[in-house]
């Protein structure tokens, strides 16, 4: 296996294992997105989406490109993975912007600045497959 499939890997089972917590503890995964369930009895249901976007979108994205890697030839590991890392960056770019742009509604900036290179590292990580072409 080549050091990038092996860091990617890392970082793939990092990200299921976020989405194997949110799944079974949608508290958790509330608590880390600073997210909460509509009050309104009215709007039921909506705690659903911790454990499914949070929970099983993230354990079944990153595991299913860890399949790709392990199983299938370089090319295709490389094809699995950038969409997920591109995902990632996104997400720590998206963050960044927050960051500038969102001041009073993020009040304090809290977990925002430690996020944002997790993200990008992540992301990086995952597309790591890609080094075997590079020499």
């Amino acid at each position: 296996m080549h050091y990038g499939e092996v860091i990617s890997s890392v970082a793939l089972v990092f990200g299921a294992g976020l989405g194997l917590g949110a799944l079974f503890f949608p508290n958790w995964a509330a608590g880390v997105v600073r997210l909460m369930e509509d009050p309104d009895p009215l709007k039921p249901g909506g705690f659903s989406e911790f454990r499914a976007t949070y929970g099983g979108l993230f354990l079944f994205s990153h595991l299913m490109t860890l399949v790709i890697i392990i199983k299938m030839p370089a090319v295709f590991s490389v094809m699995a993975a950038l969409p997920l890392a591109a995902g990632w960056i996104g997400a720590g770019l998206g963050r960044a912007f927050s960051l500038l742009m969102d001041r009073e509604r993020n009040r304090e900036p809290g977990l925002i600045p430690v996020w944002i290179p997790m993200e990008l590292i992540i992301g990086l990580a995952i597309a790591a497959p890609i080094a075997q072409f590079t020499g």
